[in-house]
């Protein structure tokens, strides 16, 4: 029995991929048996040298569903919100995003339409589907069940005790001390807790009785842990240490940068951006988690309509002009930014890009980190680029008048500016 349809059409589409040439599409065509499609896939990696990510593509290319790269994925929290884990292993899916009355599902085979009915029904919602590699999709349950598992433990190696006992540990310790033991462990295992979480902020906010420590996954504050009112000075004082700030200046905010991987044996190589602030019960700190192992998505994958894809697409091909991306922190400005900069990146294009910080290392594009201490500010970072013949210029955000009048006026036909501001 020859190859099923679905399985000829994933052929076909490697083929116009040039991942196969017509004579190996032909042979694997007139295949004599029907082969399952882990049967397929384990020859086309093993007989044709196809990597699982190319499978993906094909498969994506012939069912018309978008791709969905698990492995990057972090579960957080907020994962199995809806549908619990026992239901996902079961049936190899995994929720990936909730927007509105719709839920976001990765999973390997989308023609089990019992599935996708099931989901539905157990959630209330509309199901997207999103197309995955099977194994990724069993390795990430697997290792996440696993981690559930341990991550208390990993808490009580740390500190001796959970979060919620931290204050037991810290009475008979020196905690008024930025460098007594538990407050550096305490201070390690908030930013690892944080991480693993699938974060992104981390809130240390100090009130009247106690401090607070919350973080933002998935756009909500969830509240981790609440410490006694006494260790907050130390715990931010640690937090000061970590990125270089004046631990005496306490009437003032301060911005820094935290490299953890420099405070940590593991492999969480992350970047902090952190902000302190005086409040009414002591100094505040909010520091945003930058995964320096993440990559950027491509455009398809950041939620455009087609015809807002097809319009933004249009425009960040023009010869010239200006593109300001406008919304409110964690809105996914920098991201578009990055996925946009990816898709038209070629040698042709000398691009150049301010930032602070640099959040993903983008390869083949020349990118500034800023340094308000020495003066290397926006508008500096700005003049020094129109000197340097540049076809696209990034500024990583608009803070002052000064940097917004030299970004327009970069905007001439030899250049384009692309810019992201808070609104």
């Amino acid at each position: 029995m020859p190859l099923g349809r679905l399985q000829t059409l994933l052929i076909d589409k490697l083929e116009e991929m040039n991942r196969l040439t017509a004579e190996q599409r032909a042979a694997i065509v007139a295949t004599p048996q029907d082969l399952p499609g882990e049967a397929l896939d384990q020859m086309l990696q093993k007989e044709y040298r196809l990597t699982p990510f190319q499978i993906l593509l094909g498969k994506s290319k012939a069912y018309g569903i978008a791709p969905f790269l698990v492995s990057r994925y972090k579960i957080n929290n907020g994962t199995f919100e809806r549908l619990d884990r026992a239901f996902c292993q079961q049936n190899v899916v995994l929720p990936v995003g909730q927007i509105g009355d719709t839920i976001i599902v990765a999973l390997a085979n989308p023609f089990e339409l019992s599935v996708t009915a099931k989901i539905g029904e157990v959630t209330g919602k509309r199901v997207v589907r999103l197309l995955s590699i099977e194994k990724d999709i069993r390795d990430k349950l697997a290792a996440d069940a696993n981690r559930e598992s341990q991550q208390f433990d990993d808490v009580v190696d740390k500190i001796g005790v959970e979060f919620k006992e931290v204050e037991k540990e810290l009475e008979g310790e020196d905690s008024t001390s930025e460098e007594s033991a538990p407050i550096i462990l305490l201070a390690n295992r908030i930013i690892e807790d944080a991480y693993l979480s699938g974060a992104s902020d981390i809130h240390v906010e100090p009130w009247e009785k106690e401090v607070v420590v919350r973080y933002r996954i998935d756009g909500n504050c969830q509240e981790k842990l609440r410490l006694p009112s006494k260790v907050g000075p130390a715990l931010v004082a640690r937090l000061k240490i970590m990125c270089n700030l004046d631990i005496a200046e306490r009437r003032l905010p301060q911005d820094g940068r935290i490299i953890f991987k420099n405070y940590t044996r593991k492999n969480v190589d992350i970047d902090l951006r952190v902000s302190t602030a005086p409040l009414n019960h002591g100094e505040g700190v909010v520091m945003r988690i930058l995964d320096k192992q993440k990559s950027t998505l491509p455009l398809p994958m950041l939620g455009f309509s087609e015809e807002n894809l097809a319009k933004y697409r249009e425009v960040i091909r023009q010869p010239y002009g200006m593109i300001l991306h406008c919304g409110p922190t964690g809105s996914g400005k920098s991201m578009t930014l990055y996925s946009a900069l990816n898709e038209i990146n070629s040698p042709e294009l000398v691009i150049r890009t301010a930032e602070d910080p640099i959040e993903y290392t983008l390869a083949g594009i020349n990118q500034m980190q800023m340094h308000r201490q020495i003066g290397l500010t926006f508008a500096a970072a700005l003049r020094a680029f129109l000197r340097q013949d540049p076809d696209i210029v990034l500024v990583g955000e608009i803070r002052d008048k000064e940097t917004a009048d030299i970004a327009v006026e970069a905007r001439s036909p030899a250049s384009r500016t692309w810019a992201s501001s808070r609104s």
